[in-house]
C-alpha cells in the first residue's frame, strides 16, 4: 500500500498536466511536493523510532498518508494538490525507518537478504497494480476517483499493522542496544552516515528519474494512450516482484557489496539503452530496469541494517532512504526542465552516467558495527 499511494501521482501525471496546463518543469515540481518531505523526514522518523519505539509512529504515519491521498481527489487546483501531496509525503516517511529495522531484527543473517527481497516484492506488487488500476479508474470515473478509491484501501494497512506484536522484536533490540546518542555523535558514525547518504543518492538514480516521467515519456515519444503508457509503468514495477527476492538471495551467497556493484553497473547500461532503442525493445529494457532497481533496493536495505548497530539502525535506514528519495525530488524538476529545453533522452543519458559515481562511494563505506565493537573492546 505504501507503493500504491506513492505512485498515484506519477501514473496520472499526463492527465493532470493537461487539465491544469502544466509545463514539464511544473509537473516535476508537483512530484517533488511529495518526494521532498517523504525523503527528508525519513531521518527524523528513524531517530525518533530508535528512542521511542516503532509501532505507534507507524500507525499515525499511515493515517496521515491515507487521509492526505484522499484529499488529493478533492483538490480544485494545482496548489491544493501540491499541499495534499506534501502532507502525504510526511505520513509516508514514517514507513521505512520502522519496517526495515524490524525485518532485520527478527530474521537471521543467513536469510536476511531473501527476507528483504520478499519485503520489496510487496512493494513491487503494489507498484504494478497502481498504474493499471489508477489509469482505468481515471479513464472511467475521472482522476479524482483514482486518489479517493485507492486511498481507502490504504486504511486497511492501519488495521493490519495494529496486529503486529511489538514484544516479538523488542528482545532482539535489547541484545545489541547501546546508548544511541553516544553512538550517533561519534566521528566514525558521522562518516558512516555521510557515505550512506551519498551512496543512497546514486544507487537507484536511473529508476528514480525514469519512474515519474515514464507515462509522459511514452505518450510523447511513442504516441501511446495513457492506458498503454501506464501498462509500461506497471511492467517496470511488476518485474520487481522477481528481482527483489532473486538478488536478495544472491547477495546472501556472493556478498552485499559485490552484488550492489553489479546492479549499479547494469542499471547504468540499461538506462542508456532505453534512450536509443525501438519501441519493441523498450518493454524488455524496462523489465530489466525493474529487476535491477528492486534488487538493488532490497540488497541495500539488507546491507545498511547489517552495517549498523541496533541502537541507531532506524537512523541509518532513514539516512539511506532519505537520500534515495531526496535525489528524486531534486532531479525531477531538472529532468522536466531538460525535457522542455532539449529532450527526455538527453536527461536520461545524464542519469545513466551519474549513477556510476556510486561505485567508489560503495567501496569507501566501512562497517559501523565493527567500528563500534572495536571501540568497546
Amino acid at each position: 500500500m505504501n507503493h500504491v499511494l506513492q505512485l498515484l501521482l506519477p501514473t496520472l501525471l499526463p492527465t493532470l498536466t493537461t487539465e491544469f496546463q502544466l509545463s514539464h518543469y511544473t509537473a516535476g515540481l508537483l512530484v517533488a511536493c511529495f518526494v521532498l518531505p517523504y525523503s527528508i523526514l525519513q531521518i527524523p522518523f528513524g531517530y525518533i523510532c530508535d528512542r521511542k519505539g516503532r509501532k505507534n509512529i507507524m500507525v499515525l504515519g499511515l493515517i496521515l498518508y491515507a487521509a492526505a491521498t484522499f484529499a488529493c481527489g478533492l483538490a480544485q487546483n494545482v496548489i491544493q494538490l501540491g499541499l495534499a501531496q506534501f502532507l502525504a509525503g510526511i505520513g509516508g516517511a514514517s514507513y521505512h525507518p520502522v519496517g526495515i529495522p524490524i525485518i532485520s531484527l527478527v530474521v537471521s543473517k543467513q536469510k536476511r537478504g531473501q527476507a528483504m527481497g520478499l519485503h520489496q516484492t510487496g512493494g513491487a506488487i503494489g507498484s504494478f497494480v497502481v498504474p493499471v488500476a489508477a489509469a482505468y479508474i481515471g479513464v472511467v470515473l475521472g482522476w479524482r476517483y483514482s486518489f479517493i478509491i485507492l486511498s481507502l484501501f490504504g486504511m486497511i494497512t492501519i488495521f493490519l499493522w495494529q496486529r503486529i506484536d511489538k514484544l516479538r522484536f523488542g528482545d532482539q533490540e535489547k541484545r545489541e542496544h547501546t546508548n544511541p546518542n553516544k553512538m550517533l555523535f561519534k566521528s566514525a558514525t558521522a562518516k558512516f552516515l555521510l557515505l550512506l547518504f551519498l551512496f543512497g543518492l546514486l544507487h537507484v538514480l536511473p529508476f528514480r528519474g525514469l519512474t515519474p516521467f515514464l507515462t509522459t515519456y511514452a505518450t510523447e515519444k511513442y504516441g501511446l494512450r495513457l492506458e498503454s503508457a501506464a501498462q509500461l509503468l506497471s511492467w517496470l514495477q511488476i518485474m520487481g516482484i522477481f528481482g527483489s527476492p532473486i538478488f536478495g538471495k544472491l547477495s546472501d551467497i556472493v556478498g552485499r557489496k559485490r552484488m550492489l556493484a553489479i546492479l549499479i553497473l547494469c542499471q547504468s547500461l540499461v538506462m542508456y539503452l532505453v534512450t536509443c532503442t525501438s519501441f519493441e525493445i523498450l518493454a524488455v529494457l524496462l523489465g530489466a530496469m525493474g529487476l535491477l532497481a528492486y534488487g538493488c533496493l532490497a540488497v541495500t536495505d539488507t546491507w545498511v541494517t547489517e552495517m549498523s548497530v541496533a541502537s541507531i539502525i532506524g537512523t541509518s535506514v532513514g539516512v539511506a532512504v532519505t537520500a534515495s528519495f531526496f535525489i528524486g525530488a531534486i532531479i525531477t524538476p531538472m529532468i522536466g526542465f531538460l525535457a522542455d529545453q532539449i529532450s527526455f533522452d538527453f536527461a536520461f543519458r545524464i542519469l545513466s552516467v551519474a549513477t556510476l559515481l556510486g561505485l567508489p562511494i560503495l567501496r569507501s563505506v566501512k562497517c559501523e558495527k565493527k567500528e563500534a565493537i572495536a571501540t568497546m573492546t
